[in-house]
């Protein structure tokens, strides 16, 4: 009701729902208007220790040294090691719910867009570290 006090913790359901679906707009809207070289992701083959239907990152250039994975629709998390190279396994072709990772260049999602893998894409080598990622869906 308007008017009406509410305490943090009942604003908090609408908050992450507003949150989830502004993040996924500006992250639909960022593909279109990334740089080239950002948004030129390849598509995936593939990969090591990633599989299918994962959102993966790598410790090296060309999917190499330690990997790990991130779940869709995580949010903002800050990688356990910088990461070099990324793929989002989860197949294209425009069925279902996108899933998309964002790869930024400071912790807490903060410094520079590094890559935007949307379904089925990969970068084998980042300009610079990846210390966080947005994964969203």
């Amino acid at each position: 009701m308007w008017g009406t006090t509410h305490s943090p913790k009942e604003c908090t359901p609408m908050r992450r729902s507003l949150g989830r679906a502004a993040l996924a707009l500006a992250t639909a809207a960022s593909a279109t208007v990334l740089p080239a070289s950002l948004a030129s992701a390849k598509t995936t083959a593939p990969l090591p220790d990633c599989p299918a239907r994962s959102l993966c990152a790598w410790s090296g250039t060309n999917f190499t040294g330690q990997v790990t994975t991130f779940r869709p629709g995580e949010g903002c998390v800050d990688t356990p090691f910088p990461i070099r190279s990324a793929a989002n396994t989860f197949s294209g072709g425009g069925v279902g719910i996108p899933v998309a990772l964002l790869v930024m260049s400071g912790k807490g999602c903060t410094g520079e867009d590094l890559v935007n893998l949307q379904r089925g894409q990969s970068q084998p080598s980042l300009p610079t570290d990846g210390l966080s990622v947005w994964s969203v869906w």
